[in-house]
């Protein structure tokens, strides 16, 4: 890790346990202010989930036709071209489209910034999400006779899945949404924490913040009563 790099971690302060409120410091702003090319690509792709969901609640759900995305320009023309399907594409190809790439640009991070926590995480991440979704789809009797056709290509190129049955199975005893949302999110919490302890002083470490940082911020837009308030206090992601 740069010497700047190191020192910023000095600087960013410290996560707390899910749920708990987050100390008032622009950690982002921080992060943008002392990082190159490659990590600010990783800050707007990272911004860029909470565009997609915007463009789902927006133009999907409230049927705002006069909806307009911000997306960084760093981000690839191609992605900006798939994005703007919306117009024309149902709810659920549109995002399990845009999703696809945001994680395959991900990947492409990884190997960009070197970093190899960033590219396991997004394999664990995309599993996961996979996962569930099979699970919604055979709930509701509309799963796929071949379930492996809704994996994206580039996650069957990958040599090993994780496998997350057991997450699957537990959030299956949930009946409160919100409570199953927070178990998942603490799970991604404590696998962040776990995979960072094989990266200590690299850039591994900074991305892992990154990471969490995200997770924290959107289970406070999950906790109407806790969120206002660290939503004013944080930079979103």
């Amino acid at each position: 890790m740069s010497d700047n790099l190191f020192y910023l971690l000095t600087l960013l302060p410290s996560l707390p346990n899910l749920g708990e409120p987050l100390a008032p410091e622009d950690a982002m702003a921080k992060i943008r202010e002392e990082s190159g090319e490659n990590l600010l690509l990783l800050a707007d792709l990272l911004d860029c989930e909470n565009e997609i969901e915007k463009c789902a609640f927006h133009y999907y759900i409230q049927g705002s036709r006069e909806y307009a995305p911000q997306l960084s320009e760093r981000l690839p023309e191609s992605f900006h071209e798939l994005f703007a399907t919306y117009h024309n594409r149902d709810e659920a190809d549109w995002m399990t489209a845009v999703y696809a790439a945001w994680f395959e640009l991900l990947l492409e991070t990884g190997d960009a910034t070197g970093s190899g926590l960033l590219k396991e995480w997004a394999k664990w991440e995309y599993s996961l999400r996979t996962r569930l979704r099979i699970e919604r789809l055979r709930a509701a009797g509309r799963l796929p006779a071949d379930p492996d056709s809704i994996v994206p290509e580039f996650m069957n190129e990958l040599t090993e899945q994780p496998d997350h049955q057991h997450l699957v199975d537990f959030v299956k005893t949930f009946s409160e949404p919100m409570r199953a949302e927070k178990f998942l999110d603490q799970a991604r919490i404590d696998y962040l924490r776990r995979a960072v302890a094989q990266f200590s002083f690299s850039v591994d470490e900074l991305v892992a913040y990154m990471l969490e940082l995200r997770i924290h911020l959107r289970y406070a837009r999950l906790s109407p009563e806790k969120g206002r308030k660290l939503l004013e206090e944080v930079t979103r992601l």
